[in-house]
């Protein structure tokens, strides 16, 4: 009972504060992803490093990382020999920073330096200021993909360009997959009510070349969330550890599986479900996106658990002007007929002429003269079109 009158008193207190706790914690206890030494009678050293219990990421860590490399002014992905040093001060004070790269874990660790005098306000004061700055900075979210080999994620900044306004999808369902994830991401009260996991699963289905990647990315930048892509289609051992896997999942986070209808991810994803089932590591948001070639390949049992089906099909006149607006500058408002090419693309496309975003977009990208990419691009719709005809007049040629 009184365990759970504490978890239940740690749950209310908000999340900066309690990292800020844990991080106490973990000093007292002389955690690895935080260790206080001391090199003499006057100086505290602080080491932060990157993973904490079961090799997940330490809050610490991420918002040291963004605040140190932003106050040097350079970016974490040019830095990977040596050592870096950084002057700090606070309220009075001086810190330094030093930073140096492990080239056995492949990133970086922190040592912070102060007078042991002012242990409490570093810990009290300068730490929560610290992830506070960080989160300001922070502002593109961040891919994580999951090492089989060593059993952890490697991450990287997420620099898809694809945004909601960019990408090539119908208005309404555009609409109607924003209105969701506000919901979602909003209704943290309803999920507490009815005692479920504050999840959500998502199933983006459709051909190569749809735009199911650059749906992800939209999502993640429009919720501000890291995206963890667990890539099951590569060779998965059978000692596979999904609970340990989602313990370094963030919270906040898009959990992407991709290409799901392969064979060779069965074994483990039917692990990962049931350590769904059980539930996620996060105490706030976390969103699970499935995607595959070929839905009829998937097993009935995971479409049951899937909130929202998302359907990603060949290009259609709507997401074309979409495209013809990011790549050549022509307006995509609806009354708006920019060239007079317009009525011809609109003809063939809505003919159902089959063309996927991904092809669109290279004939968009041929050249800068918008004149000769539409006329080339009609060209190729026409092509495709006359392609379909000879199939299908194939398909009624009698038997000899």
């Amino acid at each position: 009972m009184m365990i759970k009158l504490i978890k239940s008193m740690f749950q209310a207190i908000t999340r900066p504060i309690q990292n800020l706790i844990i991080a106490y914690l973990r000093y007292l206890l002389g955690s690895p992803s935080l260790t206080d030494t001391k090199r003499d009678h006057h100086v505290t050293t602080l080491v932060i490093e990157h993973s904490g219990e079961f090799g997940r990421e330490n809050v610490l860590y991420s918002a040291t990382h963004a605040y140190v490399f932003n106050k040097l002014g350079i970016h974490s992905d040019s830095y990977h020999v040596g050592e870096l040093t950084l002057a700090d001060s606070y309220q009075g004070f001086e810190l330094s920073w030093r930073i140096f790269y492990n080239r056995t874990i492949g990133r970086e660790s922190f040592e912070l330096r102060f007078d042991k005098r002012h242990k409490d306000l570093v810990y009290n004061s300068y730490l929560p200021y610290l992830e506070s700055k960080a989160k300001e900075m922070m502002t593109i979210p961040e891919v994580h993909i999951y090492s089989h080999s060593f059993d952890t994620w490697e991450t990287k900044p997420l620099e898809h360009h694809s945004t909601f306004e960019t990408i090539a999808m119908k208005e309404e369902l555009k609409r109607d997959l924003i209105h969701d994830l506000d919901m979602f991401v909003g209704g943290k009260d309803f999920y507490d009510r009815v005692g479920s996991l504050w999840t959500r699963s998502y199933l983006l289905h459709g051909p190569p070349g749809t735009g199911k990647t650059s749906l992800v990315v939209a999502m993640a930048k429009y919720l501000n969330f890291n995206v963890y892509d667990l890539q099951l289609s590569r060779p998965v051992e059978s000692y596979f550890d999904p609970r340990k896997m989602l313990s370094g999942v963030m919270n906040n986070s898009i959990l992407l599986v991709e290409d799901i209808d392969e064979g060779s991810t069965v074994f483990a994803l039917s692990k990962l479900l049931r350590s769904l089932t059980l539930g996620t590591p996060c105490g706030e948001p976390c969103i699970v996106i499935f995607t595959t070639k070929n839905k009829d390949m998937i097993d009935p049992t995971l479409l049951s658990r899937i909130s929202m089906e998302i359907y990603m099909g060949h290009c259609c006149f709507e997401g074309f002007k979409v495209l013809a607006s990011n790549y050549l500058g022509l307006s995509h408002v609806d009354n708006d007929e920019p060239h007079r090419l317009y009525p011809d693309i609109k003809h063939l496309i809505d003919g159902q002429v089959l063309i996927t975003p991904a092809l669109v977009t290279v004939e968009l990208m041929k050249s800068d003269d918008v004149d000769e990419v539409l006329e080339g691009l009609v060209k190729t719709l026409e092509s495709l079109t006359s392609d379909k005809i000879d199939e299908d007049e194939g398909r009624h040629l009698p038997c000899i």
